[in-house]
């Protein structure tokens, strides 16, 4: 056994335990998923979906995917953005990324995005960090407009204007939560590493002994506040984050058309709180590609805010769920045959000699 190995026996051997634990965790998610699907599909008759389905005209469905097209144009673009290299050539990103997002609708537990890191590597031979570190800058951009938006639209929801001060109050509001959330973002990597020395005597009181558990959340940590120190850049940053303005914008136009399309009657306010839940629920990473959250995060939204029955609010989220599945599907599909067809990005002389060893 060389020293390496020596010092480093984990990563020789599998972990028994942490083996189980992932596959009960993967088994947990499955139950649930079908628990959701289950009981969601014995509310909705096929009656019902026909109805709402016969709603969606074809020009609402072109507005949808065209729509759903300019978000990962965008996405490519942010991409390119955050990995902060002149040679970057978007006639590969654009690929790569339609390609990443249809196997992340597709894929079990969000393994498509490992995709993206993989293709980074083998077409425009660059490292695993770059890859890592810009999807999750990219992933992060998109939760904090997220969670700006829908704090705006709560506030607007819940405010009547007829009274001037509280309108000041509430535009006073919106503007430093979108500063203090966007600083937090910007200086994320020194606050991640504060706050650890903050909980490290906090655990270290709570185990008596050595945790993996503890050792491996710090280790995430540091290895988050690695990748964030890139996008700690000014310019980077403002260009990524006013895109990631556009990618949402671009999002919430594919899930307001179709919306609409399929009769929800609701205020701007409304309908942005509805669909940032549903936002949400396409976030979440621990169910097979998203089927049975996302369903009952648009249920949550439209029978919480409009009023609806679970029944059609359940189905319409069968159908918005399912048009971003397939069209991701017909894209990414799209996105492979141009990735077969287009050359990879040579070698630069600086990357040859390492790829040598």
């Amino acid at each position: 056994m060389t020293d390496r190995a020596a010092r480093h026996p984990a990563k020789n051997s599998p972990d028994p335990a942490r083996r189980t634990r992932q596959w009960l965790w993967r088994l947990a998610s499955l139950l649930i998923t079908a628990f959701l699907l289950i009981y969601l599909l014995g509310e909705i008759s096929e009656a019902d979906f026909g109805e709402v389905l016969r709603r969606v005209s074809a020009g609402s469905l072109f507005g949808a995917m065209l729509s759903y097209l300019i978000l990962n144009l965008l996405r490519a673009l942010r991409f390119r953005i955050l990995l902060d290299k002149s040679d970057a050539p978007l006639r590969i990103l654009i690929p790569i990324t339609l390609y990443h997002n249809g196997l992340v609708r597709l894929l079990p537990f969000k393994l498509g995005e490992l995709s993206y890191i993989v293709l980074l590597r083998s077409r425009l031979n660059y490292s695993m960090e770059s890859g890592v570190s810009s999807l999750l800058s990219a992933r992060l951009l998109e939760l904090l407009i997220i969670v700006i938006v829908f704090a705006t639209g709560t506030l607007l929801s819940g405010v009547q204007f007829a009274d001037p001060q509280a309108e000041t109050l509430l535009t006073a509001m919106m503007i430093l939560i979108f500063i203090a959330s966007v600083i937090g973002l910007y200086f994320g990597s020194s606050l991640l590493r504060a706050l650890l020395r903050i909980i490290r005597p906090i655990l270290s009181a709570l185990t008596t002994s050595e945790s993996r558990l503890t050792a491996r959340l710090e280790s995430q940590l540091l290895k988050i506040a690695d990748q964030l120190e890139d996008i700690r850049n000014p310019r980077l940053f403002a260009s990524a984050l006013l895109i990631s303005c556009f990618t949402y914008l671009s999002s919430f136009m594919v899930n307001y058309i179709l919306l609409r399309a399929v009769g929800l009657e609701a205020d701007l306010p409304t309908t942005i709180i509805i669909i940032s839940i549903g936002m949400f629920g396409s976030a979440l990473p621990f169910t097979p590609s998203g089927y049975g959250v996302v369903e009952w995060a648009w249920v949550i939204g439209l029978t919480g805010f409009a009023g609806y029955e679970t029944a059609e609010a359940g189905t319409i989220g069968f159908i918005l769920h399912g048009f971003q599945v397939i069209t991701a599907a017909l894209y990414g599909l799209g996105g492979y045959l141009l990735i077969r067809i287009t050359p990879p990005l040579p070698a630069s002389p600086q990357q040859k000699p390492k790829e040598q060893h």
